[in-house]
């Protein structure tokens, strides 16, 4: 004789794989949180040719607020730049699944310096290349190079 008496307590098989199916589809469609940010943080004197300048920059983070304080604390502790200009480090900006360059006329005492942020690498490359040109004058435009170009999200 087969036991009537069914056990109320216990989940069917059938039960917990339609479960473990919508748990897994929710996760999938969900939307996923963004992780991958970055910040660029500039002290910028008056007169950079006299004062210097002092970049800090971060891509990769998981949130927007770290990659600001990371990118501050990078360019507070830019050894090549002077205290002063350290001392003026600002996050100029934040973003996210894009790129930062950097480019600077690498002679000492010169104003050449230029930065960009873009959806691209050629896009930030470029952008910050002209910002150097227009900054570094007739005489050392020539001159300016990039001198870092880091993209956020592995681009």
């Amino acid at each position: 004789m087969r036991n009537s008496h069914r056990d109320y307590g216990q989940p069917h098989p059938r039960a917990i794989r339609s479960g473990v199916g919508l748990v897994l589809c929710a996760l999938l469609l969900s939307p996923q949180p963004v992780v991958a940010e970055g910040a660029l943080a500039v002290g910028l004197p008056a007169n950079v040719a006299k004062d210097g300048v002092a970049i800090g920059y971060v891509v990769n983070r998981s949130n927007r607020a770290d990659a600001e304080s990371t990118a501050l604390e990078e360019c507070r502790k830019t050894q090549a730049a002077p205290p002063q200009a350290r001392a003026l480090c600002k996050v100029v900006e934040s973003f996210s699944r894009q790129c930062v360059s950097i480019a600077m006329d690498p002679k000492d005492g010169t104003p050449g310096v230029g930065w960009a942020i873009a959806p691209t690498r050629s896009g930030a490359e470029a952008g910050a290349m002209m910002k150097c040109v227009e900054t570094a004058g007739l005489d050392r435009a020539q001159h300016c190079e990039l001198q870092a170009t880091r993209c956020d999200d592995q681009r």
